[in-house]
């Protein structure tokens, strides 16, 4: 892993005029940044402390340790660091604990009663201005503490939960999409319990923050279906890219005729994402354009992805690389198949911040709303996954124009400031309507 990407990208940001009190709730740390909730987590730091915020941070050690520099970067910008050991076996006890309760599974496996009551001493002790849960995983902690129709005060300051995908939607794709039998029944017992769980829980929190409209129109089905009201207290803060470090590169030569599918390889999402392409798509490119290959660029690679190369040797599984930016860089074409998840896709903007030509699916691009034509091609079924591979591959002219077309896209839209400020912006606003409200109380 080289350097820059050990840790968050440093944010072009000029320190706050009113600085906030921010105590953050996550489940778990957030660096080494693994997976995409700790990409999000750790790149929110990053943003907060850089407008010069205090935080305090709350969080969940699953035995993924940071290096001593990322520990030290944490405490840097952390005024207070707090870590609770949960090790697999609480974890298990956890999410039978929830299931037997009616809740996710997921909600059950990151829950631990010193974590929760830590969180709620601090509040008792001290005055935030706002106090962020991310992730449903993280909403007990926070959970009633500053409920939608609450009027927040010194001692109860204005929560939010940072949901950003429905789980429901989620959970159900993958139920409807896995391979295995054993995985389709949990995921299918998992989508009841969060679909409930999701109609429920945001009228708990004084705001709670979803990555795209298509989630808030699941949750609100899932309301309907509860015969709760609606959600109504959500804004839309989706994430960013480092688009210094995904950037179209001139010094790197691009391999002729090449794909290239990035993403950690041991996903349901990614797993079922690259074996449907190859099975659906990569025979009718591969008889279009002798000479065509395709990289499979990730980490923690599962057998059935494995299993691709050793059956055709136009197929390379990496693994862990060094730096999938490099990868990608040397791409004619980027892939993004994927037909089940919810939320938004880290892999679709760095394509695009790398100035690359993409195809990807409408599922692929539901988060980011990429213009088909303008900024990357949408594609749907097999064969028109497949045909707008080839003509990519064949007109370099469409490919120079879509690259350029989607690195200014990310430029203007997908930055990391981009979002943050919009989330800081509601958190200044929630802040100064609760101290509002204790000087009237005064």
């Amino acid at each position: 892993m080289p350097p820059n990407a050990m840790f968050p990208s440093s944010m072009k940001v000029r320190p706050a005029v009113h600085r906030l009190r921010i105590l953050l709730v996550c489940s778990r740390l957030p660096l080494p940044m693994i997976r995409a909730d700790q990409l999000t987590v750790a790149h929110l730091i990053s943003f907060l402390a850089a407008r010069g915020h205090v935080l305090d941070l709350f969080t969940l050690d699953t035995g993924e340790e940071p290096t001593p520099e990322q520990r030290a970067w944490l405490d840097q910008r952390c005024r207070q660091l707090l870590v609770f050991r949960q090790s697999t076996a609480r974890s298990m006890l956890g999410a039978a604990r929830a299931v037997a309760a009616g809740k996710p599974m997921q909600v059950g496996w990151f829950t631990n009663r010193a974590h929760i009551q830590a969180v709620r001493q601090a509040i008792s002790l001290r005055q935030y201005d706002i106090a962020y849960a991310y992730y449903i995983r993280s909403a007990e902690a926070l959970r009633a503490v500053c409920p939608a129709d609450a009027e927040p005060d010194a001692g109860r300051p204005p929560t939010i939960l940072g949901m950003q995908l429905s789980q429901s939607l989620n959970t159900r794709r993958l139920a409807q999409n896995s391979r295995r039998l054993r995985d389709r029944i949990i995921f299918a017992v998992e989508q009841g319990l969060v679909r409930r769980y999701e109609a429920n829980i945001w009228r708990d929190f004084f705001r709670t923050v979803l990555i795209s409209e298509r989630d808030a129109e699941e949750i609100r089905l899932a309301c309907r279906e509860w015969s709760v009201p609606e959600i109504s207290n959500y804004v839309l803060s989706p994430h960013g890219v480092d688009t210094s470090r995904f950037r179209p590169r001139p010094d790197i030569e691009g391999d002729p005729a090449t794909l290239v599918f990035s993403g950690v390889m041991g996903t349901n999402t990614n797993i079922h994402a690259i074996t449907w392409f190859a099975r659906n798509c990569w025979p009718h490119i591969r008889a279009e354009v002798p000479g065509v290959r395709l990289l499979i660029v990730g980490r923690r690679p599962a057998r059935e992805v494995v299993r691709l190369a050793a059956l055709d040797d136009a197929i390379t599984v990496t693994g862990e690389v060094a730096d999938p930016a490099e990868y990608i860089a040397r791409a004619t074409v980027c892939i993004n198949p994927v037909q089940i998840g919810a939320g938004m896709q880290n892999k679709l903007i760095e394509y695009m911040a790398c100035g690359k030509a993409v195809v990807a699916t409408p599922v692929a691009n539901e988060g980011i709303n990429a213009i088909s034509g303008t900024h990357l091609l949408e594609a749907a079924g097999p064969e028109a996954f497949a045909d707008a591979v080839v003509a990519l591959l064949r007109n370099p002219a469409m490919r120079a124009a879509l690259g350029k077309s989607a690195r200014e896209y990310i430029e203007r839209y997908w930055t990391w400031e981009k979002p943050f400020s919009a989330l800081e912006s509601e958190m200044l606003a929630m802040a100064r309507f609760e101290r509002k409200l204790s000087s009237v109380m005064r």
